[in-house]
């Protein structure tokens, strides 16, 4: 089993230390944090970050609001799916994409593996298909151009049940944790 570290879009907002919490200069420095798991059913993808549909049309894709209080940095070689392809895999081979939720920088790569099974909590996916009753921050956070082809969606409870996949974490030394998976338990 092996875990890849990915950025999969950069944001610079105004603010330095306010935002990232280290930065002396004027802007800041985010990343989209994902994870590429190698394991026997395929590639497991955690989160997307941008995709390539935010890159080609952002006003599309992306509320100008978050877009101008980010300074995202919309860059093709950082989609989730050009850095499996620069990793030599078949973006093709992503089966699953577990979704810790559907905000824009989560989930904007998600139409990118059109194949995947997306995997995400029952309540999360209810609240961003209402984008929270129509309220200012809902409607730009949630942006459901970003997930409406998907075909095949696996909802969970809050709590566990159905498919569940385990990740232990186990510190090798300051600074670095060993992520690996632990089991993979088939449920209801």
């Amino acid at each position: 089993m092996k875990i890849h570290h990915l950025n999969c879009g950069t944001c610079c907002p105004a603010g330095g230390r306010l935002f990232d919490g280290t930065s002396d200069a004027a802007f800041g420095h985010l990343v989209c944090h994902c994870l590429l798991i190698e394991s026997d059913a395929g590639l497991i993808l955690v989160d997307t970050g941008f995709g390539t549909r935010d890159v080609d049309h952002p006003s599309r894709r992306l509320s100008a609001f978050f877009r101008a209080l980010n300074n995202i940095q919309l860059r093709p070689e950082e989609t989730a799916i050009a850095q499996i392809r620069r990793l030599g895999f078949d973006p093709a081979d992503v089966r699953h994409i577990i979704v810790t939720h559907l905000d824009f920088d989560h989930a904007g790569g998600i139409e990118d593996f059109p194949h995947a099974t997306v995997h995400v909590t029952a309540c999360e996916k209810a609240v961003a298909d209402e984008q929270q009753g129509g309220r200012f921050v809902g409607t730009r956070r949630y942006r459901p151009q970003q997930w409406d082809e998907v075909a095949d969606w696996s909802l969970y409870p809050l709590g566990g049940g159905g498919t569940l996949v385990r990740l232990r974490l186990r510190a090798r030394s300051p600074g670095a944790a060993a992520r690996d998976i632990a089991d993979t338990a088939h449920g209801a």
